[in-house]
């Protein structure tokens, strides 16, 4: 049997795709690149926020488009958590539906008999691959799907976290992303306190790991230890993401994120502290009451210029939230003040990229589309700015000591000025 398969949303949706594909690899299963060629697809869906669903109902019916001569769609994850009833009804031809809890009955329907294994995983990254500390959430935030889709924040094991990365060093990988719905929370509900620097020291200590980078740190779970940290250990890169989502206090307390705007200035200027750091954070504009003085006091905090990397968010009205039952902004507010952010992302963007060029810096190749793509301690792979590099036969998964030259939309350019003689992952073309 070939099996090909589809992965929406964010990484951590990956991970689990990741994990599906090598279970299904030691049961004997072929992967198959092309949905022409195989026998079954798998669809593993997003469902936070309507466009998610959007892509996802999209996709089914692209996929569904193609089940011919006997070619099966599976659709697996969190919109079938959240919508499976609905879709279940619009799309009878899907061949089996399961949710997240039922990925070891998906695994055992492709491959009956075979001996379920879900600790293997099949990377589909070069250089960098990401670590899932946790999963679900707990903060309840009055916007937010996800506790609803995936439950309460659960943190998983240490001893199991650090032989899953030492498998991934044995296969060449050197960078290791850590993700969860909130890393900065995690060993409390499993240890009853917080682990995530002790687990940082033990991935740290593997040897062929030289770079850790630390995604979805929430500003109320962070703590001064954990910025130490950072700025402590030569293997953790001077990098964070820090999503704030508002800056107005009264905002901020309606979102239920348990910080005001004191806490966040707080947390920023500690972090700020930490030389060379570079700061990601995300928003959402136009959520419901939001004023237009809350809303440029949001613009004037960013303005300043505290983040290097800026992720923006229009308001979507949630069913099952409680933001939804809130007095609603208009469509046209939302969208107006959604276009503001985005200009005033590409302006810090611009500003601070400009300020990179001549400087040169450690850059991991993951990426050859017509040119190499790389990053840099300062940028995560696949959501900031790319480095990109024309120049010679370089090696995915290598490091080279790269100099910005220009840049190139949201995008740099650089030239190799020398390289890093370190292993790469398993295909170096």
């Amino acid at each position: 049997m070939k099996i090909n398969m589809v992965s929406l949303g964010c990484p951590k949706n990956l991970v689990d795709s990741e994990k599906i594909l090598g279970a299904l690899c030691t049961a004997g299963i072929e992967i198959s690149d092309s949905a022409e060629d195989c026998d079954a697809m798998i669809l593993n869906t997003c469902a936070f926020i309507s466009p998610a669903m959007d892509e996802t109902e999209s996709e089914i019916q692209k996929c569904l488009g193609l089940a011919t001569d006997g070619r099966r769609l599976f659709v697996v994850g969190c919109a079938v958590n959240r919508y499976g009833d609905e879709l279940k009804q619009r799309y009878p031809t899907v061949a089996g539906w399961y949710s997240l809890e039922d990925v070891p009955a998906l695994i055992k329907k492709l491959a009956p008999g075979a001996a379920l294994n879900l600790r293997t995983r099949l990377p589909t990254t070069h250089g960098f691959t990401y670590l899932k500390i946790s999963d679900g959430c707990s903060n309840s935030c009055s916007y937010c799907t996800i506790p609803s889709i995936k439950g309460p924040h659960r943190s998983f094991d240490i001893n199991d976290l650090v032989a899953e990365a030492n498998e991934l060093a044995v296969l060449g990988f050197t960078e290791l992303i850590l993700i969860g719905q909130d890393t900065t929370r995690y060993g409390i509900d499993v240890y009853g306190k917080p682990m995530l620097i002790p687990l940082l020291n033990r991935l740290a200590g593997i040897p062929g790991i030289e770079w850790l980078r630390l995604m979805y740190a929430h500003p109320r779970t962070i703590d001064e230890s954990v910025i130490k940290e950072i700025t402590r250990n030569p293997k953790i890169c001077k990098y964070i993401d820090l999503p704030i989502q508002h800056i107005n206090s009264r905002i901020l307390k309606s979102m239920n994120r348990g910080v005001d705007r004191h806490r966040i200035v707080e947390v920023v200027r500690e972090l700020k502290s930490i030389p060379d750091i570079a700061l990601r954070t995300t928003i959402i504009v136009g959520y419901p009451t939001e004023t237009d003085d809350e809303f440029s006091e949001l613009m004037e905090f960013l303005s300043q210029g505290y983040f290097d990397w800026l992720g923006v968010f229009p308001y979507y009205r949630e069913p099952g939230t409680r933001a939804a039952q809130l007095p609603q902004l208009p469509d046209e507010v939302i969208t107006d003040r959604y276009e503001m952010a985005l200009a005033l992302q590409q302006e810090l963007l611009k500003r601070k990229n400009t300020e990179r060029c001549g400087k040169t810096y450690q850059t991991l190749i993951h990426a050859r589309d017509r040119q190499f793509v790389g990053h840099a301690k300062f940028c995560a792979p696949e959501i900031d700015s790319r480095i990109l590099i024309h120049q010679g036969n370089l090696a995915l998964g290598r490091t080279y000591d790269i100099q910005i030259t220009d840049t190139v939309g949201t995008d740099l350019r650089g030239e190799v000025t020398n390289v890093h003689e370190k292993r790469g992952t398993r295909s170096e073309t």
